[in-house]
């Protein structure tokens, strides 16, 4: 945990407790970022296979 100097801190706070845990909307951000690298993933591939179309005809 990083120090904080007390003349910045909030006095409301000073009773406060951490909380731990997950967000609720924490399987969202997981989600998304599935989705973004199977697309990343998709993307690439198609873009290899047709790179290699082109070279296969430019070749002969």
């Amino acid at each position: 945990m990083a120090y904080i100097n007390p003349r910045l801190r909030n006095p409301a706070e000073g009773t406060a407790q951490p909380t731990t845990g997950k967000a609720k909307t924490d399987w969202i951000g997981g989600a998304c970022a599935i989705i973004a690298f199977c697309l990343a993933a998709a993307t690439t591939a198609i873009l290899y296979m047709e790179w290699d179309l082109y070279t296969s005809f430019i070749g002969r």
